[in-house]
């Protein structure tokens, strides 16, 4: 099945919010979205299969699970969560509100990545081939190597940008199988949580999912241990999950749900649990979520906004840094050229 984007995942739960939130069924909310024209394949495979669902007598979360190459466990999760509380558009404004902010992000670091690539494909290329050169040269003079020299100079070029390829191919993989393990595993998520400009995104993401889900759950009047847990699991933090499932156990034995979130300082932090702790006790802990969700959201649409511009530069100066050796090595090579040439003359 193939995979949508986050431009596309933004229109899709958009599109689904709008339907949920005039209060149409889904089940003709699907119908009505497979009948507009230019729908992609994509798009119109997740409704087919949300229909599918819906008709079988699934809920709505199985059955976007159904599009299982395209909605990941959190969208499933988070559309769960909200359609068991009874507010089903919340969920749904929430993810196309967090994939809109995501095809920023990464509309950014596209675009910032433009130069920086550019650099790569012209300067490593081109040092390589210097050095290469440069030292098949001088080896030749010296009567040590008779061979072609621009042979193995492509040949060494070629390798070079082998190496960028997949050095930067290790990189994209290690990040998304982090990202993902750190969903569930507290200690992966810590380890990314201390990378500048990522662990506060992430942080600030988690959060606002947490209070959000929460504030459904309150609403729909569900147990305060079974509000923390839900939270937890759709908070897509690795902290967050357990701290909510051993927070759960304090808060079903009779204590306040500020005594679980003080058990986490690593996962919660101090403002938002004293906030929380004075909510409680007033019986404002409704409208205490509902600030913190919004405050969250601006901190995560901010530190995303600070990532999508920093990533590029970043990048670029370590491509900086590899052109400037590249050249110390042609400096190098052009030396010993030229101590070869000197010496063969006399």
């Amino acid at each position: 099945m193939p995979r949508l984007s986050a431009r596309a995942k933004s229109r899709l739960y958009s599109n689904l919010e709008k339907y949920a939130r005039s209060g149409m069924g889904m089940e003709k909310a699907c119908s009505s979205l497979l009948e507009q024209p230019r729908l992609n394949q994509a798009e119109n495979e997740v409704y087919l299969a949300m229909l599918g669902g819906l008709r079988q007598g699934e809920s709505i979360g199985a059955a976007i699970g159904g599009a299982s190459d395209v909605a990941t466990p959190l969208e499933i999760e988070i559309v769960s969560a909200a359609e068991q509380g009874g507010m089903l558009e919340e969920g749904f404004s929430h993810l196309a509100e967090y994939f809109r902010r995501m095809d920023l992000t990464r509309g950014r670091v596209i675009k910032g990545l433009i130069y920086p690539l550019i650099l790569l494909h012209v300067a490593v290329p081109l040092c390589t081939l210097v050095v290469a050169v440069m030292q098949k040269g001088s080896a030749t003079w010296t009567g040590d190597d008779t061979g072609s020299p621009f042979r193995s100079a492509f040949s060494e070029m070629g390798l070079a940008m082998m190496s960028a390829y997949l050095l930067i191919a290790i990189f994209i993989v290690v990040t998304l199988i982090l990202h993902r393990s750190a969903r569930r595993n507290g200690a992966v998520d810590a380890v990314l949580r201390r990378i500048p400009m990522i662990g506060r995104a992430r942080r600030a993401v988690a959060m606002e999912r947490f209070s959000q889900v929460f504030e459904i759950f309150l609403l729909a009047g569900k147990k305060m241990s079974d509000c923390l847990a839900g939270a937890g699991r759709a908070s897509g933090s690795g902290l967050v999950y357990e701290a909510s499932l051993n927070g759960e156990k304090i808060v079903a034995g009779g204590d306040l749900l500020a005594s679980a979130l003080y058990a986490a300082p690593s996962a919660f932090p101090d403002d938002f649990v004293r906030g929380i702790g004075s909510a409680e006790e007033a019986g404002a802990l409704d409208k205490e979520l509902a600030e913190w969700s919004r405050f969250y959201a601006g901190e995560a649409r901010d530190s995303m906004e600070q990532l999508g511009n920093w990533t590029p530069k970043l990048f670029y100066w370590c491509i900086l840094i590899v052109v400037a050796w590249m050249i110390v090595r042609a400096a190098i090579s052009y030396q010993e050229l030229l101590i070869n040439l000197i010496n063969f003359e006399l």
